[in-house]
């Protein structure tokens, strides 16, 4: 009783009135019947009576205390008593003598209000799995839908079409990152199947042309980015197998399922998926986007021993070739066959695979493996004893003639120097270090030092080339040397620096970092500003 009316036990008289008073001001907002409202208000009623007269409440007080207290509820009274233990918060034993009701197979206006009880205690269960800490998503999400389910299966849907559209704009909003707390969990655990499935249900009913976000604030691609994160690299090829064909692939998903082949490739010994790898990065230059493909598919092709389109990719044989990139051809020539293994070796790393994510892959297993060894040898290639050249870090003569027919070049096994100083050159064809939350505040952090040398009395402009790039580079280099120009100078020093987010391209050679600064100024000009950072290369290309 002092539940359903909101009371405590310590409530007096007037405190118990007031709380009836409250109740009975305000009624359900959903469409019970007139006999459940009026079952609902006659509870209420005897809750009110029993604990407003001394003598029924210390009895009643007292069965509280034994646990021998019982109430026999007249069958047409039964959604009123539901109605105000769900009001109460007891939604465990709604649903419970909910279910047992429905068993029964009552009146329809009887299963009505019994439904949308349920439905409501229902509602409440998700809102404690939400105020959980962590948040119990896929709690929250499970109930709703059976919430759901009720409603639009008994018949109750429409006594209650305000409650349906919420649950339904609710799940809308939380079922993406319930997909993706479902595909986190264990690989073998059967429940992470339905995660695979609703990936499935959003990202196929969205797409070029139709819906351009998916709920929950995310994207298309921010999904997709966050889904293969927690899929197998097996399971980001399937899904792209079986997507329908009325949904065209986008250049982001084209690009991660190609390197979820390498890396089924590397990880099963399995070659022909490199092909296939190739035949998506083929199939993403046809999209009129700025992306480089030419060192993927030149890697591509040398792990099938294809040589010739690995030298076509790189440029190596035409100098006129707009795959050319001299500083590669250069290192080419300087270290070999053994040079560009090692750089391939240090390619294939594949963190948007669960699992290829932390492997190092090594090409002497690669190629040790006999189904490898079989497919490159149906392709009549030299690769595999040129390979073993660079395992094995010493020139046999067995060896030699075979790896003079790849690269007609001195043999040079590469130092870690060189390998250093390779990726220090070629820049965006390689991957660069991971981007976190640590590595964007290192590199904000650097550019507001750079930036007060070259604002204030110093006028460093040249250092700006250390941070920035691109347009930004342009637009503070000509802000710098006008400031210098004039003679002006500004003075500030850094006082914080707050990582809000961190969102990294698919693949992982672009960064866009929101990012709060606080400066503390000359004379009292203090500021504290929000600003957003385009980043590539791990340089800042746009910005404030």
């Amino acid at each position: 009783f002092y539940k359903i009316l909101g009371a405590e036990p310590h409530f007096l008289g007037d405190g118990i009135r007031r709380a009836f008073e409250a109740r009975i001001a305000k009624p359900p907002q959903y469409g019970y019947s007139t006999e459940a409202l009026v079952g609902r208000r006659q509870m209420l009623q005897l809750a009110h009576d029993t604990l407003t007269n001394q003598s029924s409440r210390t009895e009643y007080d007292r069965a509280l205390s034994e646990d021998t207290l019982t109430m026999d509820v007249a069958w047409d009274k039964v959604p009123g008593v539901l109605c105000v233990l769900q009001e109460a918060g007891e939604a465990p034993l709604v649903l419970a003598t909910g279910e047992q009701l429905l068993q029964d197979r009552p009146p329809k206006r009887f299963k009505q209000d019994v439904v949308l009880a349920m439905a409501l205690a229902y509602v409440d269960l998700s809102r404690d799995a939400m105020a959980a800490s962590p948040p119990d998503v896929i709690h929250c999400c499970e109930v709703l839908e059976r919430a759901l389910k009720l409603l639009q299966e008994d018949g109750a849907s429409n006594l209650a079409p305000d409650l349906l559209s919420q649950i339904d704009e609710t799940l809308e909003e939380i079922t993406p990152r319930c997909v993706l707390e479902l595909l986190a969990l264990p690989i073998d655990e059967k429940k992470r199947q339905e995660g695979l499935q609703g990936a499935r249900n959003i990202l196929w009913s969205v797409g070029r042309g139709g819906i351009a976000t998916v709920g929950g604030g995310f994207s298309r691609e921010a999904f997709m980015n966050e889904a293969f994160l927690r899929m197998t690299s097996a399971e980001q090829m399937d899904f792209f197998s079986k997507t329908p064909n009325s949904i065209p692939p986008e250049w982001f998903e084209i690009y991660s399922v190609a390197l979820a082949h390498i890396a089924q490739a590397i990880a099963s010994k399995r070659p022909q998926f490199i092909m296939m790898a190739d035949d998506l990065f083929e199939q993403l230059q046809k999209f009129n986007i700025e992306m480089d493909l030419a060192l993927e598919r030149a890697l591509c092709s040398l792990l099938v021993g294809d040589i010739s389109n690995c030298r076509l990719w790189l440029g190596i044989d035409n100098e006129s070739s707009p795959y050319r990139d001299p500083k590669i051809i250069e290192f080419v020539v300087n270290n070999s066959l053994p040079g560009l293994c090692k750089l391939l070796e240090n390619w294939l790393v594949f963190p948007r695979s669960r699992d290829t994510r932390g492997t190092q892959f090594r090409l002497g297993d690669y190629y040790d493996d006999p189904k490898v060894l079989s497919y490159l040898e149906r392709m009549e290639s030299h690769l595999a004893a040129a390979a073993a050249i660079a395992k094995l870090g010493a020139v046999k003569s067995s060896a030699l003639q075979a790896f003079s027919k790849v690269f007609p070049t001195a043999l040079k096994i590469i130092s870690a120097g060189a390998l250093f100083a390779l990726f220090a050159v070629i820049g965006l064809k390689c991957l660069p270090p991971r981007m976190d939350a640590k590595l964007a505040e290192d590199i904000v952090r650097k550019w507001q030092s750079i930036k007060s040398k070259a604002l204030g009395p110093e006028h460093s402009v040249p250092a700006l080339q250390e941070v920035l790039d691109g347009n930004m580079l342009k637009v503070w280099s000509d802000r710098a040397t006008e400031i210098e120009r004039h003679g002006w100078f500004w003075e500030y020093t850094l006082s914080d620096v707050t990582i809000d987010s961190v969102t990294v391209s698919v693949d992982g050679r672009r960064a866009t970092v929101e990012v709060t600064i606080e400066e503390v100024g000359s004379k009292n000009n203090d500021s504290k500003y929000t600003t957003r950072y385009e980043m590539g290369g791990w340089m800042i290309t746009e910005g404030a």
